[in-house]
């Protein structure tokens, strides 16, 4: 993580001298407190300054500066990503809700007798079915599942910043991971859950 010529002139003064109240901190800079309080937050969050009230600033340590996120967010899905849950295109919906939440995943995905990647089955699929049909329960999962080529898909040599943008503009909790020559060879899957989990195992 790069730190601002500003930040680091505020540890070197911490360094010399703690602790500083926010508004020693910001006269010695002559500047005003508001301004220098994004500063004083981020060094704290990333623990370099302690925060004491009614003390003012500390100086911690730096060993949090050495954590590179740019390496985070180039680093390729396959080394996080989880095992695909799938389910055949043709089982009933009943099936496909015992394994959701048997699982506990927000989204199914459905192959073919070969194994191969068919379609992409979510729990908003599963209640606009059930909310339009009576029988939805013996309904096929193949009825109401979006097909291939209509899912997103991506690779694991994709990165993380990628995927994660992927994940928020489409708005789904998971992306299955094909094989980058083969479309409909599933190999894993990826969620917003997972990618949340290793950036705070790497804080």
């Amino acid at each position: 993580m790069e730190l601002t010529e500003r930040q680091q002139t505020i540890i070197k003064m911490l360094k010399e001298t703690s602790p500083l109240t926010g508004e020693e901190i910001a006269t010695q800079l002559n500047l005003s407190v508001p301004t220098i309080r994004g500063d004083l937050r981020l060094l704290t969050a990333v623990e370099i300054l302690d925060a004491r009230p009614k003390v003012g600033y500390v100086y911690r340590g730096e060993q949090q500066v050495g954590l590179n996120y740019g390496e985070l967010f180039e680093k390729p899905i396959a080394d996080i990503m989880q095992a695909p849950v799938t389910i055949r295109d043709n089982a009933t919906l009943a099936e496909a809700v015992s394994k959701l939440f048997l699982d506990d995943v927000g989204s199914l995905y459905v192959v073919d007798q070969d194994g191969r990647l068919v379609g992409l089955m979510s729990r908003k699929d599963l209640l606009r079915a059930s909310f339009n049909n009576n029988n939805a329960e013996s309904m096929l999962v193949s009825v109401i599942m979006t097909r291939m080529p209509n899912i997103v898909t991506v690779t694991a040599e994709m990165t993380l910043v990628a995927v994660g943008q992927l994940l928020l503009t489409h708005m789904v909790d998971s992306l299955p991971i094909v094989d980058k020559q083969d479309p409909q060879k599933l190999v894993g899957r990826i969620t917003k859950n997972r990618i949340f989990q290793y950036f705070i195992e790497q804080g």
